[in-house]
């Protein structure tokens, strides 16, 4: 089945509020909306003969691989989960992890969430996106935390006692004093928040808790570290800035292989059918045996191709997920319309695919993240 993008789950604490009751309605009404408007969208699939090409041509517009609402397992993001679980459960902060833009690091923070959610049950799991916000204050960065945690809160209460006190209540509820707090966008921060950040760490060590963080952002996430030791802030390296990881694309034609084999088979749509993303855009070739995991090797050999990496770049930032699935998916939408028995797809039309995708300065890093 369709493996949706996991969202972080909250227990949300109830009773008399103002302003944020208000913001929390809103959320849990589009929530709802979201999930008629995914059941419609389900039940309009399972009922309609997909063997009709023009009945797939018709439903093409609201298929999710479009709004790329799937998450395919890759060995860069199984790497990072496993590295989070070790720490997690050694209770080690200090983890921070650099990649370029659009390899997949959300989804990867996502997935590991998810993952934490039924591995580590135990552990409350929260999820912030930083912002660049200079000179804030300790309030108004708890304010920031409070408000991605879906936490009630009104005016009249102190916002940086609220967030600790609904940090621990969390980490009870989950069975456990331990709490895992993702950043992604991290190189947005600031030293100072930075330094907020270690005061709500010993704030809750000092209440016997455990805060341990995950900051997740891109290659100026490094130069956030050098400029925090500059200012001789010693105590939020050692505790923020100790284990570091890179994460990329795909590195190699085995990567891409294996990536493209989850569209033949783990991807299907709708839930609980036989109507793989393949099988969905070409189904007479994939009836007849094709499937896309066969087109790695030219499609890899276009990609090399388009945009002559360096071998560095190759190893350390690879091919960008996002603007890899973008070709995949023109190359399914150009397909559909050809679609026959003897279907194979040729170097023109993956180039075609590609270059629709991004320019060949965007489609792979400079190798130095």
């Amino acid at each position: 089945m369709v493996k949706p993008v996991p969202k972080v789950k909250s227990t949300i604490a109830k009773g008399p509020m103002d302003d944020s009751l208000a913001d929390l309605n809103v959320d849990e009404q589009l929530q709802a909306e979201e999930s008629v408007l995914d059941q419609l969208r389900e039940n309009k699939f399972s009922c309609s003969d997909l063997n009709d090409l023009q009945v797939r041509i018709g439903l093409t517009p609201s298929h999710p691989m479009l709004e790329s609402s799937y998450f395919i397992e890759t060995e860069q993001a199984s790497n990072f989960y496993n590295v989070v679980y070790d720490n997690v459960l050694a209770r080690k902060s200090g983890l921070y992890c650099m990649g370029e833009f659009r390899v997949g690091k959300t989804k990867a923070i996502s997935n590991a969430i998810h993952r934490l959610e039924v591995d580590m049950p135990w552990a409350a799991v929260f999820l912030h996106s930083a912002k660049r916000v200079t000179h804030q204050t300790k309030k108004a960065f708890c304010l920031d935390l409070i408000r991605s945690f879906s936490c009630f809160f009104t005016n009249r209460q102190n916002p940086e006692r609220l967030l600790t006190r609904y940090l621990m209540t969390q980490a009870i509820k989950a069975g456990s004093k331990t709490c895992v707090l993702f950043i992604d966008e991290a190189q947005m921060l600031t030293v100072l928040q930075l330094r907020y950040l270690l005061e709500i760490w010993n704030e809750l060590r000092l209440e016997g808790f455990l805060l341990v963080t995950v900051l997740v952002g891109q290659k100026g996430l490094d130069s956030l570290k050098q400029l925090t030791d500059e200012e001789d802030h010693g105590a939020v390296i050692a505790r923020f800035f100790v284990n570091a990881m890179h994460i990329g694309g795909l590195h190699s034609l085995t990567q891409l292989r294996i990536y493209l084999e989850a569209f033949d088979s783990k991807l299907v749509y709708p839930p609980n059918s036989d109507w793989s993303f393949s099988r969905f855009f070409c189904n007479v070739a994939y009836s007849s045996g094709w499937r896309i995991s066969s087109e790695a090797d030219v499609f890899w050999e276009s990609l090399v191709l388009f945009s002559r990496p360096s071998k560095r770049a190759l190893q350390v930032s690879g091919f960008r997920l996002a603007f890899l699935n973008d070709a995949i998916h023109g190359f399914f939408l150009d397909s559909m319309k050809n679609d026959k028995r003897q279907f194979k797809g040729t170097k023109k039309i993956w180039m075609d695919a590609i270059s629709g995708a991004a320019t060949s300065d965007l489609l792979i890093g400079d190798g130095n993240a």
